[in-house]
């Protein structure tokens, strides 16, 4: 097996395999909004067959090369296509795919390397022994074979009653083609919270990106004004919750909530298996995403620094390095 930067000719086969196989973010589709930062990798057999990929951001921030996620881009793999049925053969393709990953990220010219690899990936052993520090993440994921009503009983007292005071009072989520209005309230969100976003990138996934085969959003009104909004973007197996937002100046403490209730029924809708919150480690964020009953499922962020980069980062981010 090997791994080597994916070249045109290869890209047919890329891009199959990451269909069948991968999340919407190791689309071809997906990763073409990061141009030349992002560094598309396939993964091929002895034979030289294309069987999956991953991919990696590369930036220079003080003069370090830091490699990671893309913007908005909750993991980078690896996904992979594996023919063989035997449970113990599968896990020896896993495990010889994630050792060669390992010693690969090693051999790159990084400074620092912080990334996640898709929630399906429990075997962390191969980054372990190349002495990459492991963290888990979670989030909450919800199965949408259930009926909506079944759902509903799963979720929190606290969820269900914010949903239906939001009801009571008047508010209506809309499914919602008009991104200006979610760009908006996202920004709002982030303004507020003092938090800064990445507005190139946000607008690419808006603009450029987003359309109503691969994402869509709901927007809910209290007195006719937008009050707060859940976008999503879709793959044939989940609906990943991507980005949310609320105007404070016109709040309700139900409006967020409704909003993600009218997501995730219309995920149902479209035939989706799953809807995935994309996991928050902030309190306050985890605890509502915790009230829509969910199951929690961990997800793994590989970490490595150069020394002495590494020592200094133990100060500044003990709980990634």
């Amino acid at each position: 097996m090997k791994i080597e930067k994916l070249i045109e000719k290869n890209k047919e086969n890329y891009e199959k395999i990451a269909i069948s196989e991968g999340a919407i973010f190791n689309r071809l589709s997906w990763l073409k909004m990061f141009n030349d930062k992002v560094q598309i990798y396939g993964i091929y057999d002895k034979d030289n067959n294309s069987i999956g990929g991953f991919h990696l951001y590369k930036q220079k921030r003080f003069g370090l090369t830091i490699y990671r996620n893309p913007p908005f881009t909750p993991t980078i793999g690896p996904f992979l296509q594996i023919k063989a049925e035997n449970s113990a053969a599968v896990m020896n393709k896993w495990k010889e795919t994630l050792f060669l990953m390992a010693n690969f990220f090693e051999n790159l010219p990084y400074s620092i390397i912080s990334i996640s690899l898709n929630k399906d990936i429990i075997d962390t052993q191969p980054f372990i022994w190349r002495k990459f520090k492991v963290i888990p993440g979670y989030t909450y994921i919800i199965d949408l074979d259930k009926s909506s009503e079944d759902i509903s009983k799963e979720m929190s007292a606290r969820r269900r009653n914010n949903v239906n005071k939001a009801l009571k009072d008047g508010l209506i989520a809309k499914y919602s083609d008009n991104l200006e209005i979610v760009k908006s309230l996202v920004l709002k969100t982030f303004l507020r919270q003092k938090k800064k976003i990445n507005q190139y990138y946000l607008n690419k996934v808006l603009f450029e990106f987003a359309n109503k085969d691969n994402s869509f959003s709901f927007i809910s009104f209290q007195n006719k004004k937008p009050s707060a909004t859940t976008f999503c973007v879709y793959d044939k197996n989940t609906a990943y919750y991507l980005l949310s937002g609320y105007d404070s100046e016109n709040s309700h403490h139900g409006a967020g909530a409704l909003a993600v209730w009218e997501a995730i029924k219309f995920a149902k809708k479209l035939g989706i298996k799953y809807f995935d919150f994309e996991g928050s480690m902030v309190p306050q964020i985890e605890i509502f995403f915790r009230g829509f009953g969910g199951q929690l499922v961990p997800y793994y962020r590989i970490n490595k620094a150069k020394l002495p980069l590494e020592i200094l980062l133990k100060f500044y981010k003990r709980e990634l390095f």
